[in-house]
């Protein structure tokens, strides 16, 4: 039997869900319904043993790429596994660990699926050939899928590559590094050195290929995201929309905020986007969105809505307001951040430093 968590279980339930329905309803800003929008399911496709096809009518037919059909499914036993799914994912208690629903055989084998989520090179989780409404054309768009079934779900996965280094000023004795990482939490220490004066500046992120991502969305991210991630951990604030305001007011890119105050706005903006739909912090990005259609959204009540590339300015005012900052798992096996280091462990000539770090999860 299948075994996944809530995330993995919640992408089969996209698949079923879009497959009963038939279509899906774009989003507002905050997540609500616009029902003056929407987009036709014609088939969905994954990849089992070759791509299998999905073709929804009123049946549910499932054809080989060669055009085979291997059978056909009525739509009334698709919504009736749609929905048990759904009780089976809400009433389990397992936090992020694996679990199985043995209800879900049967469908699982009439839908000849061996596992829960498409296995995809790209990083789309969901490929689905719309009804395009603007073009009046069938295209197959590549989806993500965030589920907001059973917990909120990250925007931006944090690693080691997401570490930022700073400089700690004045510097330490050793015998003062000793004492401020003998404290139990980076929480600790950074308050520690907080509270006692010492500055940190922005010296360089640990991973050459995120740095070079964010430089291909916008040459000054680097900069901006230190300032930005500096001001969370000193000053507590974690929603987007508050952190960006900071950097609009404290401007420490020095751009003409009097002529156009929106320059923090647009990059923060644009760096939510790229990175809801292809940038991560340990490949290299050529620019191209992965994710070809856009977003899909599983709403705590089990309703499915989409922010499509078309809807860009909805999507974007979604994600600023609608996420925070995260702190990580801080230990070495993990982030590895939050401890006073050596000019050496960083690479550097002499000095005292820290790495920070973060992700972006949904409030």
């Amino acid at each position: 039997m299948l075994r996944g968590n809530k995330g993995e279980w919640s992408e089969f339930y996209t698949f079923l869900k879009l497959l009963s329905e038939g279509k899906i309803y774009a989003a507002d800003k905050d997540l609500n319904k616009n029902k003056n929008i929407f987009y036709l399911i014609l088939k969905i496709i994954r990849n089992e043993n070759g791509n299998l096809e999905y073709l929804r009518n009123e049946k549910i037919v499932i054809q080989k790429n060669t055009g085979e059909t291997l059978s056909e499914i009525p739509l009334t036993k698709i919504i009736e596994f749609t929905k048990l799914l759904f009780d089976g994912i809400t009433n389990v208690e397992t936090g992020q660990r694996a679990f199985s629903l043995d209800f879900m055989s049967p469908i699982l084998k009439e839908l000849y699926t061996t596992k829960l989520s498409d296995d995809r090179v790209e990083t789309s989780d969901i490929r689905i050939v719309i009804h395009d409404p603007i073009l009046q054309t069938q295209q197959l768009q590549g989806f993500s899928i965030k589920s907001y079934i059973g917990g909120k779900p990250t925007l931006f996965n944090a690693s080691k590559n997401t570490n930022l280094i700073y400089r700690i000023s004045p510097e330490l004795s050793k015998e003062q590094v000793n004492e401020i990482n003998s404290l139990e939490t980076y929480s600790k220490r950074i308050s520690y050195l907080k509270e006692n004066g010492y500055k940190f500046d922005f010296v360089k992120m640990q991973s050459n290929i995120f740095k070079t991502n964010l430089e291909m969305i916008d040459s000054k991210l680097p900069e901006i995201l230190s300032h930005w991630l500096l001001y969370r951990y000193l000053s507590g604030t974690n929603t987007l929309i508050k952190l960006t305001d900071y950097l609009t007011s404290s401007n420490p890119c020095n751009f003409n905020i009097e002529l156009n105050p929106n320059y923090y706005l647009r990059k923060i903006k644009d760096m939510l986007v790229d990175m809801s739909l292809g940038m991560q912090a340990g490949k290299i990005w050529n620019g191209t969105f992965n994710v070809t259609g856009g977003y899909i959204a599983v709403k705590k009540d089990g309703e499915l809505l989409c922010y499509h590339i078309y809807n860009k300015n909805e999507f974007q005012e979604y994600l600023l307001t609608h996420t925070k900052i995260d702190f990580p798992d801080s230990s070495p096996n993990r982030c590895d951040f939050g401890k006073i280091l050596s000019p050496e462990e960083v690479q550097e000539i002499k000095g005292n430093y820290i790495k920070l770090n973060f992700q972006i999860r949904f409030k």
